[in-house]
Formats: structure tokens, sequence, C-alpha cells
């Protein structure tokens, strides 16, 4: 299969480099170099794409679409007197999340972890992330950051940060 994707690659780049040296003349019938390379990313582009797209089709490369990632994701509003934050991190003790701020910037560390008293050999297929989760946001130069209160309920984090009057 791999072989087949790479020659595949290569076809669409040779093929797809005669067309635009062709289509390449401006009205004077000279070439232009940069229109020449702008036109070679795009088809370069398409090619990975189509590439990419086909790789996700085949049960092999399927498993390298889950989401291995530890990046907390946040929704963060300005209301008229304070900042609301509300992070997801799934499966994370309240014990186990650190809120920090240094210079401007908040910091949120939550760590999850297997549950070791069931060992369980029997999965088919484990996705859920396991390990540490961490986000830096810089905050806007008014929020007191001294006054900020935060609570954890069913694996979303919510942070309030008063705005400095």
């Amino acid at each position: 299969m791999m072989k087949k994707i790479i020659v595949t690659f290569l076809l669409g780049l040779g093929l797809s480099s005669q067309t635009l040296v062709a289509n390449d003349l401006d009205q004077k019938g000279t070439h232009d170099p940069f229109v020449e390379m702008k036109k070679m990313q795009d088809e370069i582009d398409k090619i990975f794409e189509r590439m990419r797209s086909n790789m996700l089709d085949e049960e092999f490369f399927s498993t390298f679409t889950t989401p291995k990632s530890g990046n907390i994701l946040v929704d963060l509003k300005e209301l008229k007197d304070r900042y609301q934050l509300k992070a997801d991190i799934p499966g994370a003790d309240n014990n186990k999340i650190n809120i920090s701020t240094k210079n401007g910037v908040l910091k949120i560390e939550a760590k999850t972890q297997k549950d070791e008293k069931k060992k369980e050999k029997n999965f088919l297929k484990e996705e859920r992330f396991i390990g540490t989760f961490v986000r830096e946001l810089t905050l806007p130069k008014d929020a007191d950051v001294d006054k900020m209160q935060s609570h954890y309920k069913e694996g979303v984090l919510e942070i309030e940060i008063p705005k400095k009057h």
C-alpha cells in the first residue's frame, strides 16, 4: 500500500510540474518564477492533501488520527466585570489540578492516571488521554489574578478572574 501511495505522489508531482511550466507564460511570453513557484506549492499542497486523506482511509493509518495530545481546550469570555474561563480536563482528580500565574500568564496543569487496581488486558482500543495536561494563556492587563477563583466539577474547570478597577 505504501508503495502505491509513493508512486502516486511521484507521478502526480511529475505531471503537475509539466502543466505548470506550460501555463506559466505571462502576456509577453516570458516566465515569472514567483508565479511558477506559487503554483507548484499549490499543486504540492493538493497532492499531500490527497495522500493524507487516502492514508486516513486505510485501516493501518486510521490509528494515527487518535488524539494523544495533552492540550487543554478552553473557552474564554470577557464579561463586564470579569473574565470567565472554562477548560475541559476530563478524568482529572481535583487535587491534581494546579493553577498558577506568573508575569501575566495563567498556567493550568492537570494529571490523569490509570487506575492501577483495574489492570485489564481485554482492551481493543484505549484512546482516552492519560498523562499531564498543560495550557498557558496570556491574560489581559486588567485581570486581577489575586482575586481569581476556580472550581472543578464533572471534568470542567471554571476560573473567574475579576477585572481591576
